[in-house]
């Protein structure tokens, strides 16, 4: 066995599953300030000011991958607010047990809130700002390290979101609001979660497997065919956290105003 090509593969299970993990627990982070702080501002009906379109993209993410996976949904609303249970939209789906696909797909469908709001908030960057999305973050110098290539990619990318004029732009700020509509609402819930626990035992058991395999038989350069594929990704997961955490501030800074006029 190549000792190299086994650190690689080492090295690649790490970059997939660290940045994946951090996501997931900083997007709760995020999610849980702001939402908690409109409603002690404003009371729980606070929520649908961002939940009008974060609420469709978590369920239709759900939805989306119940179908991929072969999971019979039984019942469904995109955005039925209910102060009582405080869910304001939900996807009730079954499987059969023991089938393993279907299985997996629990892992998956579980944490599809993060992937569709990841790609929604990719898709909005696109969409405001194609030129500074695409130059930053799809330009790769394979000469500097992994994580010296996502660092120059997501401060490329917000050196231009930020430039002068935009910050004068109503185009900045109607893009920054509709981040934290997807952002704040973008986590997998603890349902979520429970019923992904199983499927992430067997991806978890299969991404192991296949790290292995790549070790074993010495397939190629694995952490430079790696790095070109995970360093937009990662760069993207990374910009997201940083625009939902600005869009944060920008929530803390505007109830602080607020407060402040009421006194």
């Amino acid at each position: 066995m190549n000792s190299g090509i086994f650190v690689q593969a080492a090295w690649l299970l790490a970059v997939v599953i660290v940045p994946l993990a951090l996501f997931a627990w900083l997007i709760h982070l995020i999610e849980w300030l702001i939402q908690r702080r409109l409603s002690s501002r404003f009371g729980w009906n606070s929520v649908l000011v961002t939940g009008w379109l974060g609420t469709p993209v978590h369920e239709l993410s759900h939805a989306l991958l119940c179908v991929v996976f072969r999971h019979e949904i039984v019942e469904m609303a995109l955005f039925k607010p209910d102060k009582t249970n405080r869910r304001l939209g939900y996807v009730v789906h079954s499987w059969k047990a023991g089938n393993l696909f279907q299985d997996i797909g629990g892992f998956f469908i579980g944490i599809a809130p993060l992937m569709g709001g990841t790609a929604v908030l990719f898709g909005l960057l696109l969409l405001f700002f194609p030129n500074e999305g695409q130059s930053s973050l799809f330009v790769q110098n394979a000469d500097f390290p992994f994580w010296t290539q996502v660092l120059n990619a997501t401060s490329g990318l917000f050196r231009g979101l930020f430039k002068p004029e935009n910050l004068l732009s109503i185009r900045l700020w109607l893009f920054l609001y509709l981040v934290i509509c997807v952002g704040s609402h973008m986590a997998p819930s603890g349902d979520d979660y429970r019923g992904a626990k199983k499927g992430a035992l067997i991806v978890g058991a299969l991404l192991v497997a296949i790290c292995l395999i790549l070790a074993v038989t010495g397939v190629g350069n694995v952490k430079g065919a790696g790095s070109m594929i995970l360093v937009p990704v990662v760069a993207i997961l990374v910009s997201v956290v940083l625009l939902c955490a600005l869009a944060t501030s920008i929530v803390y800074l505007v109830t602080d105003i607020v407060d402040w006029f009421r006194k």
